[in-house]
């Protein structure tokens, strides 16, 4: 009978390192799922620089299956097998032998639940599921929502992971040996046969002390959950193990180290801030559908000022601390432009940002935090309605190219109240620079109003941040990468190329 930790027969789980690398040109496998679509990365690290080839991409989709609306890990493994195929051909392709290791980070807080074999039992129910409605309030009626805050460091949302679990009604009857696994742990099993528990996804459950250095028993034991089904935890750039025999065969990638990397894919973009030793604290945005903005700290912000500005500590790579707030990004935008197109328009972002920006300034604002906006649909007729006025004689934006404007000169608003309220909750200075990384490092003219409203340098870049934050762990704990202070910093910076935008007036 197997517990959490051992091997499907019986062996003690990998650790440490694998072989080191260092002078060696490598190729590594980044997968990286999102809750919307996923893919796998070559990662190529040649004379202290790393290059990206796209191997597989492919979609990610929610069903509603027994009853609640659920991942589809099935579809989810066989796409990530078809990629790491790919990879290792890309690689040969490149003049390497294949790949020297895979990495895996995903989205947050959703989890598998295993049998004493490793098999998957039930389905991977997901966030956004309605089972957690009140569970939150019930669970601080035992353990208050201050005491959470000072153990965990994480923001009570809904979705957390101890929530999901004091709603988990298929723990109870488990045979002895069955164990819970975050998706990018329970992706680790399904590639080694080892369980772990990585630590900076294991940060954002709401069940881990704010310390990292284990479980807050006090919460799991309000939750009703037996910490024997938590596997041990591992940290970014160890060694979970090796891919099982038959699936090397099967995918024709040879038996390679699997890494633990960030496994949180903010801690994986957040390590690839392309920041210099003078920045710190580093402040940042990951920037995509939803803005996490935030400093990296060495220690947590746990006093209750925090708590009730809604901050929540993240762990991160090295040991760091991801200080952020979730708000609204991209996503207003888009939601704005599946509207138009669903009445009939023809909408591209790159023409609308262009239109944007010649718009007329400061005519209107709206609240991008305000939970109205969290639902999709019709959204440019929610964000017209709720304009405020600033000047002129319309009573609403009227056209796309001012809608836009104002929801973008809205957001920049937003990032510097957020960032002001985490320096001052931090007791950390205004930094001299942010850093946007994701895909919404692409939008200039955001870019630009963050830039001119927060007074700083914005630098953006690189767009692929959590696949070379993933990389980068990867080709470290390879020896292809050095082991000093900032050196994947420095890495990402000779690997990337950079836009900065300096404020205006």
């Amino acid at each position: 009978m197997t517990g959490p930790g051992t091997t499907a027969d019986g062996g003690a789980a990998a650790s440490g390192a694998p072989r080191s690398l260092a002078g060696a040109s490598v190729a590594v496998a980044a997968v990286d799922l999102g809750a919307t679509s996923g893919r796998v990365m070559l990662g190529l690290v040649e004379d202290g620089r790393i290059s990206l080839l796209p191997a597989h991409r492919f979609e990610n989709r929610l069903e509603q299956r027994d009853g609640h609306l659920s991942w589809d890990i099935g579809a989810l493994w066989a796409e990530i097998r078809h990629g790491l195929a790919q990879a290792s051909v890309l690689a040969r392709d490149q003049g390497l032998p294949g790949l020297s290791s895979i990495g895996v980070d995903s989205w947050a807080v959703d989890y598998g639940i295993v049998g004493p074999g490793g098999e998957q039992a039930g389905e991977v129910i997901a966030y956004r599921d309605h089972r957690t409605d009140g569970v939150a309030d019930a669970l601080a009626a035992r353990v208050p929502r201050e005491r959470q805050f000072a153990l965990t460091g994480i923001a009570q949302q809904p979705f957390n992971t101890l929530y999901q679990l004091a709603a988990e009604d298929r723990l109870t009857g488990l045979p002895a040996g069955s164990g819970v696994l975050l998706v990018p742990d329970l992706v680790g099993l399904l590639l080694t046969g080892e369980r772990r528990t990585e630590r900076t996804n294991a940060s954002t459950t709401g069940a881990l002390l704010a310390s990292g250095d284990g479980w807050a028993s006090e919460l799991l034991d309000a939750a009703g959950v037996d910490p024997a089904l938590l596997a041990p935890l591992i940290a970014p750039g160890e060694q979970l193990g090796t891919v099982r025999p038959g699936l090397a065969r099967e995918l024709g990638i040879g038996e390679v180290p699997v890494v633990a990397v960030g496994s949180h894919d903010t801690a994986s973009a957040v390590l690839a801030v392309p920041a210099r030793e003078e920045d710190a604290p580093v402040a940042f945005i990951s920037s995509g559908t939803w803005s996490l903005i935030g400093l990296e700290l060495r220690a947590p912000v746990l006093d209750e000022a925090a708590r009730e500005a809604g901050f929540t500590n993240e762990g991160g790579v090295d040991g760091t601390v991801r200080f952020l707030k979730n708000v609204s990004g991209m996503w207003l935008v888009s939601e704005a432009i599946r509207q138009w197109e669903e009445d009939g328009a023809r909408v591209e972002l790159e023409g609308l940002l262009a239109a944007a920006a010649h718009a007329p300034a400061d005519r209107f604002r709206i609240d991008p935090t305000d939970p109205a906006f969290l639902a999709p649909g019709r959204m440019a007729d929610r964000v017209r309605a709720a304009a405020t006025v600033l000047s002129g004689d319309d009573r609403f934006p009227s056209t796309p190219a001012e809608l836009v404007r104002c929801i973008l000169e809205s957001l920049a608003e937003t990032y510097r109240d957020e960032l002001t309220a985490a320096c001052r909750l931090a007791r950390a200075p205004l930094p001299r620079r942010l850093h946007v990384v994701g895909g919404g490092s692409l939008n200039a003219l955001l870019n630009q109003l963050t830039a001119d409203a927060l007074g700083v340098e914005v630098v953006a870049g690189p767009m692929e941040a959590t696949a070379l934050g993933n990389v980068a762990v990867q080709a470290r704990a390879l020896g292809a990468i050095g082991q000093e202070p900032g050196g994947i910093r420095a890495v990402i910076r000779e690997s990337t190329e950079l836009e900065v935008f300096a404020p205006r007036g």
